[in-house]
């Protein structure tokens, strides 16, 4: 497999970071605890910084809410390492989406509460995170984020969770050109990781014969009239739009061009969900479409039982989404990795159980597209990725994808 060629952007964060750990260990809050409980059991803390309130909340609160379901589920179903019985608590910590704050948060939680392992799900708080994780306080990362830069790295304490985004651009140039035709619009995200998406997507849909317009990204997060915008990248007479970011925002703009008369394609970057945009706007709005596979549309063995218990916890009107889904595994492959390497407090140790533990873990856990491998560079791989076109007739249908390799 071949890996499309990017320009990673690796901001060197360390100073910045450094310079706030004092003043976050201060003005954190205290709460949460690993260690011997007295007993002979043991506590340990699953440790989460990621952007709870501000613009991100709902994306940031996506991921909570799947990293507690699985805690809450390991606990009631027992976690018992090196003969002990281990209860997991979930220690979480709102970074808005500052790099800066989430380093401090992660040395927070491994320092004050002895965290092996610190949740991130934004790619450039999890390269600032990377310059500190294998320090005073190792710890391994989890990280939930699709730019490759992450397992590029070579930080042998980062464990990377969804496909590498690249894998993506061929199969919705294919279905994007099928669907629409040659001509491209780019109205994608202002962030880092939409520019790395645009990057990515323009070089395939190039390789393919296709043309690009003017590069229209915007700031999702800040921008709220979408007309204008949109009617700039309509008057090239594009065949398909690129587009995302988060969910909502996503939803309002192809919903604008559709009301603008746009006819053909979608191309929409992974951070946004179908499903989930579908609350926001009619699903007429969204076909059209190419896009990640939704969590209601696998098979795997838990799915269904998972979607009845997120229903439960989050509400009938909420949709669960694969920062969800895949959080919730990834957190019980952590789990079975403890198990399998006898120990809650080493890290090393815990990232080199992976491998074992992925063909032991519970079926019930298996929701979203299980891995059954982890790459040398800690990548978790799916053999059977899927992306999935929604048609005229609001039906989805699936579309393989072959992944492209993380290597440089």
């Amino acid at each position: 497999m071949t890996s499309i060629s990017r320009r990673a952007s690796r901001p060197v964060l360390a100073a910045a970071v450094i310079s706030t750990f004092a003043l976050a260990l201060g003005a954190c809050g205290g709460g949460g605890g690993s260690g011997d409980s007295g007993g002979g059991d043991e506590s340990v803390v699953i440790g989460y910084t990621g952007p709870l309130s501000g613009g991100g909340a709902a994306y940031g609160e996506n991921v909570q809410t799947g990293l507690q379901m699985a805690v809450d589920d390991l606990n009631k179903d027992g976690l018992e390492v090196d003969g002990k019985k281990v209860t997991i608590e979930l220690k979480s910590l709102d970074d808005k989406y500052a790099p800066s704050t989430a380093a401090s948060n992660a040395q927070r939680l491994a320092d004050q509460d002895k965290a092996p392992v610190v949740v991130s799900p934004n790619a450039g708080a999890i390269k600032a995170i990377q310059q500190i994780n294998d320090g005073r306080s190792k710890f391994l990362i989890s990280a939930y984020t699709s730019d490759p830069a992450i397992v590029q790295a070579d930080n042998p304490l980062t464990m990377m969770i969804p496909p590498n985004f690249e894998s993506y651009a061929k199969p919705f140039t294919e279905q994007g050109m099928k669907h629409g035709g040659k001509k491209l619009a780019l109205l994608g995200t202002q962030s880092e990781y939409g520019q790395q998406w645009t990057k990515a997507i323009t070089d395939e849909w190039k390789k393919a014969d296709g043309k690009i317009g003017a590069d229209n990204s915007i700031d999702y997060a800040t921008v709220s009239d979408f007309a204008g915008p949109v009617s700039k990248a309509l008057s090239e007479k594009p065949d398909s739009i690129f587009v995302g970011g988060p969910s909502q925002p996503t939803a309002l703009i192809m919903e604008e061009a559709k009301k603008q008369g746009f006819k053909g394609s979608f191309l929409v970057m992974d951070q946004a969900k179908l499903d989930e945009m579908a609350t926001v706007t009619k699903l007429e709005n969204l076909t059209n479409s190419v896009g990640v596979l939704p969590v209601k549309e696998y098979e795997d063995p838990g799915t269904k039982d998972f979607l009845k218990h997120f229903a439960e916890v989050a509400g009938e009107k909420k949709v669960a989404t694969s920062e969800t889904a895949l959080n919730y595994q990834s957190i019980a492959i952590i789990a079975k990795a403890m198990e399998e390497a006898g120990t809650t407090s080493d890290p090393e140790k815990i990232r080199a159980a992976i491998p074992d533990a992925l063909s032991k873990v519970d079926d019930k856990y298996k929701v979203n597209g299980f891995p059954t491998e982890i790459s040398d560079e800690g990548h978790l791989v799916n053999p059977e990725l899927e992306v999935t076109y929604l048609d005229k007739d609001e039906k989805y249908t699936k579309v393989p994808v072959e992944q492209v390799s993380d290597a440089k």
